[in-house]
Order: C-alpha cells, then sequence, then structure tokens
C-alpha cells in the first residue's frame, strides 16, 4: 500500500495569532488518512513566522523528538534543568516516561518536526524521564543505494532511543535520481518531501506530501530533493495507548 497525503488533506492550524504555522501528517482524532499507527501517535511539521515560545508544560509516557530543519530554538527541561540551544541539523529526545515538564523558544524562520511515539506506554510511565540532545555533527553523511543519507535513529547512529525497531532517516537527492530503495515488507513507512518534486511509484510528490507505505518491498523513486522518513513495525509487540 502506497498513500500520497498532500498537505491539503494533512491537519493544518495555526498558534500564537498566526506565527507559528503548522501541517499534521499524523495526527489523532481528525481523519482515518493521518491516523497513528505502529507506535508513530504524532507528526508535526511548523515554521515560526516570528519569535515564539511554549511556556512549561507537562507531559508523560511519550518518547517525544524534535528536529530542527531550520532555525533555532532553545529548550529547558525539568531533567536537565538547563537551557539547551539547537539549530539547523541539531535534534533533541525527551523520554517523558513517569513525567517531566520542558519549556521551548522557537526563533523566527525556525522549521521542524515535533514527532511522537509510544515506546510502550504502561511500561514508560514506570521509569525515570531523560532528556537527549544530539547535533549535526554526531550524524555524518553516509551512501546508502546510491544515496547520500542520514541515519538519526537506526543502526550505527549515536542516537538512544527505548521506542523498539525504530529507524529515522533524510535522504538527500542532489539531482534527479532513479533509484529502485528496498523496503521492510514487515515495516510500515512514512515519508515527508522536505524539498523537491518528483516521483514515487509513478505517483507525482512534491514539498510537504507525506507517503504512508506498508506490505511493499520495494520503492521506486525518480526524485530532486530531500525526503525524511520514519520507519516502525506494522505490528508490535504490545498495545499503544490510542488503541487501549
Amino acid at each position: 500500500m502506497i498513500q500520497i497525503i498532500d498537505k491539503s488533506a494533512q491537519f493544518n492550524t495555526t498558534i500564537f495569532n498566526g506565527n507559528f504555522v503548522v501541517n499534521k501528517p499524523v495526527a489523532n482524532g481528525f481523519s482515518q488518512t493521518i491516523s497513528p499507527y505502529s507506535s508513530l501517535f504524532y507528526w508535526s511539521h511548523a515554521v515560526a513566522t516570528n519569535d515564539c515560545e511554549f511556556g512549561l508544560h507537562p507531559h508523560e509516557g511519550f518518547e517525544i523528538m524534535t528536529f530542527i530543519l531550520e532555525g533555532k530554538v532553545s529548550h529547558f527541561d525539568t531533567a536537565s534543568k538547563v537551557w539547551t540551544p539547537l539549530q539547523t541539523g541539531d535534534f533533541q529526545i525527551i523520554q517523558s516516561n513517569s513525567g517531566i515538564q520542558h519549556q521551548e523558544r522557537i526563533a523566527k524562520g525556525t522549521r521542524s518536526f515535533q514527532i511522537w511515539f509510544d515506546p510502550n506506554f504502561y511500561k514508560a510511565i514506570k521509569e525515570n524521564p531523560a532528556y537527549l540532545d544530539y547535533h549535526s555533527e554526531h550524524f555524518p553523511t553516509a551512501v546508502e543505494n546510491g544515496v547520500d543519507t542520514i541515519t538519526y535513529i537506526g543502526q550505527q547512529s549515536k542516537a538512544v532511543s527505548i521506542t523498539p525497531n525504530l529507524t529515522i532517516k533524510k535522504l538527500t537527492f542532489a539531482s534527479t535520481t532513479k533509484i529502485s530503495l528496498p523496503l521492510d515488507e514487515t515495516s510500515s513507512y512514512t515519508f515527508y518531501v522536505l524539498d523537491g518534486t518528483g516521483l514515487v511509484n509513478k505517483q507525482r510528490v512534491k514539498k510537504d506530501d507525506a507517503i504512508r507505505i506498508s506490505n511493499t518491498q520495494q520503492l521506486e523513486i525518480d526524485f530532486v530533493g530531500q525526503l525524511f522518513y520514519i520507519q516502525t513495525p506494522t505490528v508490535l509487540n504490545y498495545s499503544p495507548i490510542w488503541t487501549a
């Protein structure tokens, strides 16, 4: 199954008087098209058109990752108890577990992902919370399947995730490239078009489209630009919180 989800079919909203513009390719309670699956609960793509601040607020159970695609964010939480600066190419992991509070200051022009996973909520809430930050220099570009690839979560990554069998990568196609990308038929994927245009299995994709994939062994790509993707098991050995 391969499904293209245009930005208009995602959940789109603004906050902070229109200064924080959001589209969500994965969100609970809006439509079946963008509903959570596997361990992936929530995915928000946001652009700050002015300086914004999220005040101190709580989380528990979920593993929350924020990727700074462009710009800068300052982050504070009750586990690290310090303000941490994050810039383009950096990302953070909040393992909220038994409970954590955090606060974010987001600079004008910042573009980011925030993504929530259920690592097994009912086990996680029995563990102490943790905060980890990673910087762009921790993640060198490698060539995989003929494409420049950065692995944020997965084999050979320095990042530590508690969500089982999770892979997150960014693919950069510097020029129009045709490849057949091998996929794991037992996994589900969401690709996000960060930039560029092209064809995925002969279907046209463009910036801010999401692509949901399952039960597929090969993905035929004819593309220039950047793709970001998340891979999770199609079948978990625990029940995610939203199915309880």
